[in-house]
C-alpha cells in the first residue's frame, strides 16, 4: 500500500504496455530513495500493462480496474490513501524524479489552493507538416505559455485536493481542475518539465482535439464549475504566422463541430486517443 505520508503520483493507464516501462523507469528511483509514491492505476487493460509494472517495479502499488476510465480510475487510487501534494500524470508523457521534485516544492511553497504544471516540451520530430504548424501556434498562446494546457501533469497541493471529492466521470480530468479554480491558482513550473509527443499525422490530430473540444462542452454542463476567463487578455503572447493562424483555426474549428455531433450522447463516445505518439523507438 502506498505511504500515506509522502507525496503522491498516480498515473492512469489504459493499454500502455509499449510505453509504461519508459515512464516508470525514469521516475522509479523516487520510489525507491522515499521522495513519493507511485501508484499507477491500470483501468481496462488487455494488455500487459499490469504485469509489466508489477514484474519490473515491485514499490510501485498497481491497481487492476476491471473498469476502463480514467476519472475513475483516479477515484479507486486516491480510495487507497494517498499523501499529499498529489501529481496527476499520463501514461504517455516524459517526465523524470528531478521535475516530479520541483512540482512537489511548488506545491508545499503555499497553504493556499494550488494548481502546478511542469513546462511542456513538444516533441514533433515525427509529426507532419500541418501538425508541427497546429502545434507552433499552440506554443504561442496563453493557455500553452502561462497556464500549462497540454503537458499531461499537473499537481495539486493538499487545499486544492479537498476543496472537491470525487473526480466526477467525465471525459476531461485536468479541464475539471482548472475549471475549479481561477487562473490565479494555476501556475507553471519552469524548472519542471514535460516531455509530449504530438501526433504524427492530421487524423489523430482531430482525435485529440475533438476529444478536447467535447470535454469543454461537458464541462460547461457541470454546475460544479466553471471555465476560467482571463478578461481583456489576447489569446496569443506571440503572434503566429498566417499559415500557423489558419492551421490553427482550421483545427479547432473542425475539432468543434466533430464534438457537437456527440453532445448529448456522451456514454455512446468513443474514447479517442492518439497511437501514433504511442510508439516507442
Amino acid at each position: 500500500m502506498p505511504d500515506k505520508t509522502k507525496p503522491a503520483v498516480i498515473i492512469p493507464a489504459h493499454n500502455e504496455e509499449s510505453i509504461i516501462y519508459r515512464l516508470l523507469q525514469a521516475i522509479y528511483s523516487g520510489v525507491v530513495d522515499g521522495l513519493y509514491s507511485v501508484t499507477v492505476a491500470c483501468n481496462g487493460c488487455s494488455d500487459n500493462t499490469v504485469s509489466i509494472v508489477r514484474d519490473s517495479f515491485p514499490l510501485v502499488h498497481c491497481l487492476d480496474i476491471e473498469r476502463a476510465g480514467k476519472t475513475c480510475a483516479l477515484n479507486e487510487a486516491e480510495a487507497t490513501g494517498l499523501g499529499f501534494p498529489r501529481i496527476y500524470v499520463d501514461a504517455d508523457v516524459n517526465i523524470g524524479r528531478a521535475s516530479l521534485v520541483q512540482l512537489i516544492e511548488v506545491c508545499d511553497g503555499t497553504s493556499e489552493p494550488l494548481v502546478v504544471a511542469p513546462r511542456g516540451l513538444l516533441d514533433t520530430a515525427h509529426s507532419s507538416r500541418l501538425v508541427r504548424a497546429y502545434y507552433r501556434a499552440w506554443k504561442k498562446t496563453r493557455f500553452f505559455s502561462e497556464y500549462g494546457y497540454g503537458a499531461g501533469v499537473y499537481a495539486l497541493n493538499r487545499s486544492a485536493r479537498e476543496a472537491f471529492t470525487l473526480f466526477p466521470d467525465i471525459i476531461s480530468d485536468d479541464g475539471y481542475i482548472r475549471a475549479l479554480f481561477a487562473y490565479q491558482n494555476i501556475a507553471v513550473c519552469e524548472q519542471a518539465l514535460s516531455e509530449v509527443s504530438t501526433p504524427g499525422n492530421f487524423l489523430d490530430l482531430l482525435r485529440i482535439k475533438t476529444r478536447s473540444k467535447l470535454g469543454k462542452l461537458q464541462l460547461a454542463h457541470l454546475k460544479s464549475c466553471s471555465v476560467p476567463i482571463a478578461r481583456g487578455t489576447p489569446t496569443f503572447t506571440e503572434r503566429p504566422s498566417l499559415w500557423e493562424l489558419l492551421v490553427y483555426y482550421a483545427v479547432n474549428l473542425i475539432a468543434y463541430a466533430n464534438a457537437l455531433r456527440y453532445q448529448g450522447r456522451y456514454a455512446h463516445y468513443r474514447w479517442h486517443r492518439d497511437e501514433s505518439s504511442r510508439q516507442v523507438s
